[in-house]
């Protein structure tokens, strides 16, 4: 189904046409004083996403009876657990966290 608005003795206005797959939007094209004003917010939300992506690493937030794993850098065979602030070296057997003596 189609809707369309028509106004009796409008003038004509330039429109555009954008396909998403199979479906085509025609709307009247945009000013230019709006296609530089979106050209300007879009490059200053570029600017604050690269700073953000420009950061290294991930935060994880420490919840309470959550914990947290890694592996040791000297030795990948090893999981370090961080629980309600207690760390302990260990490694998964059965499925359960073990820490090394």
């Amino acid at each position: 189904m189609t809707d369309s608005i028509i106004q009796p003795g409008a003038k004509k206005v330039k429109t555009s046409k954008t396909r998403f797959g199979s479906v085509t939007v025609r709307a009247p094209a945009p000013s230019e004083a709006l296609v530089q004003h979106s050209v300007k917010a879009s490059t200053q939300a570029l600017e604050r996403v690269t700073e953000r992506l420009a950061k290294a690493g991930v935060r994880l937030s420490v919840k309470k009876n959550v914990p947290l794993y890694w592996l040791e850098s000297d030795n990948p065979d090893v999981m370090i657990r961080k629980l309600n602030g207690k760390v302990e070296r260990g490694s998964f057997v059965d499925d359960v966290f073990k820490a090394i003596g």
